[in-house]
C-alpha cells in the first residue's frame, strides 16, 4: 500500500488564472442552474459554496431592491432632513450594492464552468462589498442604519469554501 503523497503541487497549487474574460459575453454563464444538482459534477465544497452565494445574494438582492426604490422615493425629504451629500451618497451606496450583488449572483452561476478566474472575481467583488460597507458605516452611518451585515460574512465563509485545498484541486485541475 502506498501512502506516500503527490508533493509536486501539481493540479493543487495556489495560482493567479492564466485566464481572464475579454468581453462581456466571457462572464454570461453557459452552463444552466441545474448543473448544480447533479452529485457527480461538483464536489460538495464547491456545491455547497455556489447554493450557499445564490441563496444569501438572491435574498440581500431582495431587501436591497426595495431599499434602494423607497430611498429613491424619498430622497427630496432625505435631502431636507440630512443633506444633498447624504442622500445622494446613501442612493449611491444602494446602487453599487445592487450592482455587486447581481454580479456575484452571475459569477456564482458561473462556478461550474471551473474557471479559476471567477472563484478571484468573487473573492474580488465580496472583499469590494465588504469594504464598501465598512467605508459606507464610518461615513454616513446614519444613512441607511443598516447595522452588521451578517450577508457578507456568509458570503465571505461560501466564497472561502471556494478556496479549500478539494475546491482548489477541482479548480486546476485539467478538465477530462
Amino acid at each position: 500500500m502506498d501512502t506516500s503523497q503527490d508533493t509536486s503541487g501539481a493540479g493543487s497549487a495556489y495560482r493567479l488564472p492564466s485566464r481572464w474574460p475579454r468581453r462581456v459575453s466571457d462572464v454570461v454563464p453557459t452552463i444552466g442552474p441545474s448543473v448544480l444538482l447533479h452529485a457527480g459534477r461538483l464536489p460538495l465544497t464547491v456545491r455547497i459554496a455556489c447554493f450557499g452565494l445564490l441563496g444569501v445574494v438572491g435574498i440581500t438582492a431582495l431587501f436591497l431592491l426595495p431599499s434602494f426604490l423607497i430611498h429613491l422615493a424619498g430622497l427630496q425629504s432625505l435631502m431636507r432632513l440630512d443633506g444633498v451629500l447624504a442622500g445622494l451618497a446613501g442612493l449611491l451606496a444602494l446602487g453599487v450594492n445592487i450592482v455587486l450583488a447581481g454580479l456575484q449572483i452571475v459569477l456564482a452561476l458561473k462556478v461550474p464552468e471551473r474557471l479559476e478566474w471567477v472563484r478571484a472575481a468573487l473573492t474580488v467583488t465580496v472583499l469590494v462589498a465588504g469594504l464598501e460597507a465598512v467605508l459606507r458605516d464610518w461615513a454616513y452611518p446614519s444613512v441607511l442604519e443598516m447595522g452588521f451585515r451578517w450577508d457578507l460574512l456568509l458570503m465571505a465563509a461560501m466564497v472561502a469554501l471556494l478556496w479549500l485545498p478539494s475546491a482548489n484541486r477541482w479548480f486546476t485541475a485539467d478538465p477530462a
